[in-house]
């Protein structure tokens, strides 16, 4: 596993407020690899998958959110109104390479409703979301 610069990923994703802070411990941002050496151009193919996302995030989240997860035990309904607010209001908590095939993970959360509960998602190199599933 290889953190990313904190700085690198500040500049690309700015002053959303889709995404945790790079800064945030633990580092949510990084790449794995089993075996494989951690190159250059998977560095940079990094940089690139991480903007798209940060220029196409609210699509991404949506494509990712399943309103049935409004339902689940681990959201305080009290805190959130609807699953469509809920959408609305993920935060990007991780944002993770696999160099092994260049799929995305991400960890969609907000600690203010879903306080130790995340939702795991994963897209194929070329954004086709493969599952999402709230835990």
């Amino acid at each position: 596993m290889m953190d990313m610069d904190a700085y690198m990923v500040n500049d690309i994703i700015g002053n959303s407020r889709r995404f945790r802070s790079p800064f945030s411990e633990p580092c949510g941002y990084y790449i794995i690899r089993k075996n494989e050496t951690i190159s250059n151009i998977s560095i940079q193919r990094y940089w690139e998958k991480l903007k798209y996302m940060s220029e196409h995030i609210d699509i991404l989240i949506q494509q990712a959110f399943k309103p049935e997860f409004y339902d689940f035990y681990g959201v305080n309904r009290n805190l959130i109104t609807s699953s469509d607010e809920m959408c609305r209001q993920l935060v990007v908590d991780s944002f993770v390479l696999y160099i092994k095939d260049d799929s995305i993970g991400c960890y969609l959360s907000n600690s203010k409703f879903m306080f130790g509960h995340f939702i795991d998602c994963l897209w194929s190199d070329n954004w086709n979301l493969i599952y999402s599933d709230i835990c």
